[in-house]
């Protein structure tokens, strides 16, 4: 017995870690958390790919509209976006957004009742979950490239289906990712400008110019 805890001792070792330092990998916690919100968006807008492979593009941005409920109560919309690419090994990727509404003021509209536009119109648990998380596929005509299947579901191409020479022209590329942002901006100043609830007239939204937070 002596001798077995002496060879556990021998191959243990121990680093005193920075008081300020990460030691535990939060990675896995955070995509578990937004598997129900990417499949609720796939289901409700009806555009199926698979998440085997599902990266950052490493393009992000906090967007910002100023209004007022009141002529002298100004209040500031807030809403955080990352671009995503997914996709099966065998499949052309798939840009997706992932949104966090920090500070919605009541854009965000879910339950009973609520005239339903947007995945975040659902009842919480049928959106994913997240408290104030969401995703949100952009349309083929806004940067992804997808094939029309039966009824209104739209679908990755996949490499079995496609020719060789095709694949090249529906691969994702920079153009398609500044067309997709210009899509969820456009559609970012639309939903507020119709779901702004104010005392006074106020419209117009713009958005400021966006907060890029990629290193």
């Amino acid at each position: 017995m002596n001798r077995l805890i002496q060879i556990i001792n021998e191959e243990i070792s121990a680093i005193k870690k920075d008081k300020d330092e990460e030691i535990f990998d939060y990675h896995s916690i955070t995509e578990d958390a937004w598997s129900d919100p990417k499949h609720s968006a796939q289901d409700f807008q009806k555009i199926h790919f698979d998440f085997e492979n599902d990266d950052s593009t490493d393009e992000k941005k906090t967007f910002y509209v100023k209004k007022n409920l009141r002529k002298d109560q100004p209040i500031k919309y807030e809403i955080n976006a990352e671009l995503f690419e997914a996709g099966g090994d065998w499949e052309i990727p798939v840009l997706y957004f992932r949104l966090e509404f920090t500070h919605d003021y009541g854009i965000v509209r879910f339950g009973k009742g609520r005239k339903v536009e947007y995945v975040w119109d659902l009842e919480k648990e049928k959106a994913g979950g997240l408290s104030s998380g969401y995703v949100i596929i952009p349309p083929n005509e806004a940067g992804n490239k997808l094939q029309k299947g039966d009824k209104d579901n739209w679908f990755a191409y996949t490499d079995s289906d496609t020719p060789k020479e095709k694949q090249k022209e529906l691969r994702i590329t920079d153009a398609d990712k500044k067309k997709a942002w210009q899509w969820l901006q456009d559609l970012l100043e639309k939903i507020i400008d119709e779901r702004h609830e104010m005392l006074d007239d106020d419209k117009g939204s713009k958005i400021s110019e966006p907060k890029d937070t990629a290193e």
